[in-house]
């Protein structure tokens, strides 16, 4: 899975940027109007899954869970589509310049298609004295069934598969790599 390096590269840079590092209990910060909070439900993305966090309000509970799924789910569709922008320009750029557009398309249309495989990691709802309901959620999704995705989608495409120089990726993958810290 060679692929997978490279990729698995290109999303540690993009977790890096999007992650938080907070998860503190709720602490008042002298001469100052804030106050830090604890999030339910908090992960951070790490080296077998991507996951997101998010919060929503609803007078309806199970609106306040749906909304907050839903801003989960888009959270890592987003980072997984920069993700795949970043794999790709590196790609073309170093391995295979045939990459186009098309198939650029076809692999962010599998990764998404792989949301559908994200599962509820956390899921807590409170009652704020306003009386709306408050849901925190984080998904999660597995960074090797992504990784095979995109394997699965360049492999399958007959001039990628002719041209593939598993030697030239290797190196690049191993650069990315190793930029990251992984």
């Amino acid at each position: 899975m060679k692929i997978s390096k490279l990729f698995v590269a290109s999303i540690a840079i993009v977790g890096a940027m999007t992650a938080c590092s907070s998860s503190k209990g709720a602490v008042a910060k002298p001469n100052s109007d804030e106050v830090e909070v604890t999030q339910l439900c908090h992960s951070l993305t790490d080296e077998e899954a991507f996951y997101a966090n998010a919060i929503a309000e609803s007078s309806d509970a199970q609106m306040a869970k749906d909304k907050a799924v839903a801003s989960a789910r888009a959270e890592i569709a987003a980072n997984l589509q920069a993700a795949v922008e970043n794999f790709s320009k590196r790609y073309r750029k170093d391995v295979n310049d045939q990459l186009d557009a098309k198939v650029e398309d076809r692999l962010q249309i599998l990764v998404k298609q792989n949301l559908k495989g994200s599962t509820i990691s956390c899921d807590r709802i409170t009652r704020t004295n306003t009386g709306k309901y408050r849901a925190y959620t984080t998904v999660k999704l597995s960074k090797k069934e992504i990784e095979e995705t995109i394997e699965r989608g360049l492999l399958e495409d007959k001039e990628l598969k002719l041209n593939f120089d598993q030697a030239q990726f290797d190196k690049v993958a191993d650069e990315e790599i190793a930029k990251a810290g992984l």
